[in-house]
């Protein structure tokens, strides 16, 4: 049995108003987040993925390996993992990164188990992410920053990981060529899909668990898009479930930490004997994972992490401009 022992997050503390951005570009229609939670100019996903980390590791857990997941690593032909790894002062750790999938998260939970069946020795997951997008489009993709990091281990924790299922559709609906230094978006395909595989990931879970969509306490979502969200209801999924966990409309799309920050808040409301569902998002596959909940959660204040600061749109180009295109 694979259980989560601690956890972490970390939300950068600034906030860019995205009416501002709307307004400057003329943009038709109501911003579909309040703000951006905008890392600073010396943040990236590596020194949010440290924050993360740091406190999920707090009672000096030493883990067997080191799993990173990230859409923006800072740097090319480097592993996002044995940099993170150095800067925590792990030793004898096994660097692994996954990459190029909003949803790995729950991708590197069953990694995590696997290693964690072989050698009971824990192992810590970091989900960190800024996918950047600039000029008029960072009003259709919610740009923002953020990270989530979990220590897995095979006992002594607080909640189990348990079944997962999993569904996929080919599309493009975000995705980037090589050559090219910033992601493309569909929006309406992402919708379309998003909706087609939470029902098909939703219904194989229910099936494989014998518990319906609905009577979890709480649905912790990849959240790219509040549209996204509003297709969970058609599934069964309530707004009472997505009260604590829905953050989108205040701050913005985190990205590959998006379902680890959801996790955060659920595990953060959490009581024992509650089972929570996990749902990633990524590339046209949809992963519904079953989470339950054996004690009490040691939790870490993630909602008070939403509030932030607002900054000025020069400071925010300033800040994101060329991000695309090289590390600052």
């Amino acid at each position: 049995m694979t259980e989560i022992l601690r956890y972490g997050a970390y939300l950068p503390r600034y906030r860019t108003p995205l009416k501002e951005l709307h307004e400057f570009y003329g943009r038709p229609g109501r911003p579909r987040a309040r703000t951006l939670a905008t890392p600073a100019l010396d943040e990236d996903p590596l020194t949010m993925a440290y924050e993360a980390a740091a406190g999920a590791l707090d009672d000096g857990v030493s883990p067997q390996a080191l799993i990173t997941v990230t859409q923006a690593p800072p740097f090319g032909l480097r592993k996002v993992s044995g940099t993170l790894a150095g800067a925590l002062g792990i030793a004898d750790v096994v660097p692994l990164d996954l990459g190029g999938h909003p949803a790995g998260l729950l991708d590197a939970f069953a990694l995590a188990g696997a290693l964690v069946e072989k050698d009971s020795r824990p192992v810590l997951v970091v989900a960190s992410d800024h996918l950047v997008s600039y000029e008029e489009r960072v009003a259709d993709t919610l740009s923002a920053g953020g990270a989530a990091a979990f220590v897995v281990g095979a006992s002594g924790g607080f909640c189990r990981l348990g079944p997962s299922a999993r569904a996929y559709e080919e599309v493009y609906d975000v995705w980037r060529l090589g050559t090219e230094p910033e992601p493309r978006y569909r929006l309406e395909v992402l919708f379309d899909a998003y909706a087609k595989t939470a029902k098909a990931a939703l219904e194989a879970l229910a099936a494989s668990t014998d518990r319906a969509t609905a009577d979890y306490a709480a649905v912790c979502a990849s959240q790219p898009h509040p549209q996204a969200l509003r297709a969970l209801g058609r599934q069964g999924v309530g707004k009472e479930q997505l009260e604590n966990t829905s953050f989108v409309g205040e701050i913005g799309n985190l990205g590959a930490a998006s379902v680890g920050m959801a996790l955060a808040l659920g595990l953060d409301a959490a009581e024992q004997g509650q089972h929570l569902l996990a749902f990633g998002y990524g590339g046209g596959e949809g992963i519904a994972q079953a989470i339950e909940v054996t004690d009490a959660p040691p939790a870490i204040g993630a909602a008070a992490m939403l509030d932030g600061e607002e900054i000025g749109l020069g400071t925010y180009y300033r800040w994101t401009r060329g991000r695309q295109a090289e590390p600052h």
